[in-house]
């Protein structure tokens, strides 16, 4: 992007200087431009045919007002004049600026300190052709040029708090606090429009008006503000009548006011009202006619009713704008993480304390006991009734009990050929002792198999137990870190904002590796250079991560470092022939905004069930990854849970953990085949030696930490593909032929030279691939 182009993109935002408001037909474009067309109708008559309304015109264009619109206004308001040649030079100055300001939007640039010479050429015509002979009484020099002179540099000054006026009311006000500098410019611009206001209307009128606006601004406020605002309108009556005493009865109106500010919606403009009637009365607004005296009567009252027309529900949404609430106070910030940090340290607490009460529980099944117990029921039941008891208990009967019953918990079931002689010798009903020893055997196998799976089912709770705890003594940690102090980045990110028309009224700078910028713009419809402006003076690269809109204007963006990497996928895959579905299933997932998880899983088998198994394992993988679980946790846990059933269900795993920062790679092979790891000039052979998950109760994967490198594919390969080639070297001689740069098409040619090897499929076959490339942000 050109220099000339980013200056442009810049100004497509909503700036606070030199944009382009564009017309749209709503009530607040008509109240916008209904108050510039009065506030140049009084300008037009603080001082009769001197332009003071040019330096409103002017500010409006600078701060993006309508190119047309303006200019159009500023011609109409001048016929107040009633001066042909008056109107004359106003369409000269207004088309003159106008024609600056049109150069300028056409070409990207911003109207800077170069403006006052714009005016100043613009008022030109003023000095030379104007009829202004000067204010009578205060000609101080005998030259009609000297004096319109004087004039113009008073026109000149007035543009710039127009400006800053403008400025103010249009980008910040309701945003952001207002600064001192700015309060003084309005201020000063609204002295100025009232004295024209003033000489329009005239003094006892405006008396009634600004008396008004006092008593608003006491029921707004209810602070010692209204006080100011009492000073700023009486100035107009102080200059015009050359008297302070109007200040000072402003000011006694509107204390009188605050006095019962708190007394209701009626009291303060009551207040007011009565305060403007004595206040006329000593101006000598009722010694005239009747019809002026009556009406200046009415007058206070109406005015000040205006004052209670506005409801408190309404007033407090002004005063909520005005005040700028912070979305993001660091106070609460901090107090809320402590908070949340220290209920998430009990809670890992409470689940610690779970996984150390199953493990005390778990106790094995008493072998010994067991059999002490089998052979008391078998005496029981054989001995109670028999005529030999007495007798066999002199003999060694009940060894040949022990025996029988040792023969039966080693192969399940006896027979007679376990009988020993101490039993054929002594006992007369073997048979019946047989049969009794393989039902006692039955309710013990029965009982053992239901202690064993109490005990997994205990187990697996404390591992689930220690991975929760785990996981919330970690996140407790993170939450509860010290943040950086980045205060002086804020600061000059708010500023270089500020500097490219972007209002930003908070921001928050947090991490340490990873930064993350949290700030709240104004009204921003292009969201790109604002990013730009951030990244160069951060110094990092940024990916918007979030946004929400609270209102219609303010909008909050998050912005976070990206990874270094990225990572493009594809997979391939065939059904098993007369199959449906396909028993393998397969899953890339980000685990976090900097890392990833591919995983394989072959489910033993075809169809519907093994897909089912193959499923169950993937969703489980995908869910613990995500929450960040310990991985021999997570492993243990879904070998368990594959254990927990009547029929043999098991499955191969391939995964791999990458991050995509460092590109260290995490991989876990549960009973599946080769992986290969495919990069320029080599391939690394990954390898298994564990049994599947589901066979065995205890688990040994296959894990080990490999170090990837920018355009390596990692390729997971079910059985069904690697038992088409003849071995590993095969399928190593054939990747080796290739010359990969997309992952899709990688798996496609794999599956197509598995399937061309064996004439079909004869199993199911999947092929994931994964590549890793630097990422272009």
């Amino acid at each position: 992007m050109t220099k000339h182009a980013a200056r442009r993109q810049i100004q497509r935002l909503p700036p606070l200087y030199n944009a382009v408001m564009r017309i749209k037909l709503n009530y607040k474009t008509l109240l916008l431009y209904a108050a510039y067309a009065l506030a140049l109708v009084a300008l037009n008559s603080a001082l009769p045919r001197v332009p003071f309304s040019l330096g409103l015109c002017f500010a409006m264009l600078v701060c993006g007002a309508n190119i047309i619109a303006a200019p159009v206004i500023y011609a109409l308001s001048s016929i107040v004049n009633l001066d042909w040649i008056t109107m004359l030079l106003s369409l000269f100055e207004c088309g003159f600026l106008t024609a600056i300001t049109f150069i300028y939007r056409r070409t990207g640039k911003k109207i800077r300190f170069e403006g006052a010479a714009y005016i100043a050429v613009a008022l030109a015509p003023f000095i030379a052709f104007s009829r202004w002979q000067g204010i009578t009484g205060l000609n101080f020099a005998y030259s009609p040029y000297i004096l319109k002179a004087v004039a113009a540099v008073a026109v000149v000054l007035f543009t710039f708090f127009a400006f800053r006026t403008t400025y103010a009311l249009l980008f910040r006000l309701y945003r952001c606090r207002l600064r001192p500098d700015e309060l003084i410019c309005i201020a000063v611009t609204c002295a100025v429009i009232g004295i024209g206001l003033r000489n329009l209307i005239g003094l006892h009128a405006y008396i009634c008006v600004a008396t008004g606006v006092c008593a608003l601004a006491v029921r707004l406020s209810k602070s010692p503000v209204a006080l100011i605002v009492a000073c700023v309108v009486a100035v107009p009556c102080a200059v015009s009548e050359l008297d302070l005493n109007h200040v000072t009865a402003f000011v006694l109106i509107t204390v009188a006011a605050l006095a019962f500010a708190e007394l209701g919606r009626f009291a303060p403009p009551l207040t007011v009202a009565a305060g403007c009637a004595l206040y006329l009365y000593f101006c000598g607004a009722y010694t005239g006619a009747v019809a002026s005296t009556v009406i200046f009567a009415i007058m206070p009252a109406l005015c000040c009713l205006l004052a209670v027309l506005p409801s408190e529900k309404g007033l407090e949404t002004v005063r909520g704008l005005l005040a700028v609430k912070k979305v993001l106070p660091r106070a609460d910030e901090e107090i809320y993480k402590e908070y949340v940090s220290e209920k998430l340290y009990r809670t890992s607490e409470v689940f610690r304390e779970i996984e150390n009460a199953f493990i005390a529980l778990d106790d094995r099944p008493d072998d010994l006991a067991m059999k002490k117990r089998m052979l008391a029921e078998a005496k029981q039941i054989m001995c109670a009734n028999c005529k030999r008891r007495d007798s066999c208990a002199d003999t060694k009967v009940y060894r040949g009990f022990s025996a029988l019953i040792e023969a039966g918990c080693l192969k399940g079931k006896v027979s007679f050929v376990d009988l020993t002689s101490d039993v054929t010798l002594n006992c007369n009903e073997p048979t019946a002792l047989t049969e009794t020893v393989n039902r006692l055997l039955y309710e013990y196998r029965k009982t053992t198999l239901e202690a064993e799976n109490a005990r997994s089912g205990r187990r697996l709770l404390a591992g689930q137990a220690r991975g929760v705890a785990e996981v919330l003594k970690s996140r407790a940690v993170e939450f509860c870190r010290e943040s950086e102090d980045y205060s002086k980045l804020e600061k000059k990110i708010v500023a270089e904002l500020a500097a490219g028309g972007v209002s930003c009224p908070e921001i928050r700078v947090r991490g340490r590796a990873n930064k993350q910028i949290t700030l709240t713009l104004v009204d921003c419809k292009n969201f790109a250079p604002v990013k730009k402006i951030v990244e160069k003076t951060a110094g990092v690269k940024l990916m918007l991560k979030d946004k929400t809109v609270y209102d219609g204007q303010k909008s909050a963006y998050v912005l976070a470092e990206p990874p270094a990497y990225d990572a493009a996928f594809g997979v391939a895959y065939a059904v098993k022939d007369n199959e449906k579905v396909s028993g393998d299933t397969h899953t890339v997932i980000k685990i976090n905004e900097h890392s990833f998880l591919m995983a394989l899983s072959d489910g033993m088998g075809s169809g519907e069930y093994a897909r089912k198994v193959s499923a169950t394992a993937i969703s489980l993988i995908e869910a613990f990854y995500r929450s960040e679980m310990p991985t021999d946790i997570v492993l243990d846990t879904i070998n368990k849970l594959l254990c927990f059933n009547r029929d043999e269900r098991f499955t191969c795993i391939d995964a791999a953990a990458v991050d995509l920062n460092t590109l260290t790679a995490s991989f876990i092979k549960v009973g599946a085949p080769v992986g290969m790891i495919v990069r320029k000039g080599e391939i690394k052979v990954l390898e298994s030696r564990s049994l599947p998950l589901g066979i065995l109760d205890n688990l040994h994967p296959t894990t080990c930490k490999e170090q990837l490198k920018k355009d390596d594919i990692v390729v997971f390969m079910s059985d069904g593909v690697t038992s088409a080639f003849n071995g590993v070297s095969d399928l190593y001689d054939f990747l080796q032929t290739l010359k990969p740069l997309n992952p899709q098409s990688l798996a496609e040619k794999i599956l197509a030279a598995a399937k061309e090897r064996v004439l079909g499929t004869p199993d199911d076959m999947t092929v994931l691939c994964v590549r890793i490339f630097e990422r272009q942000v």
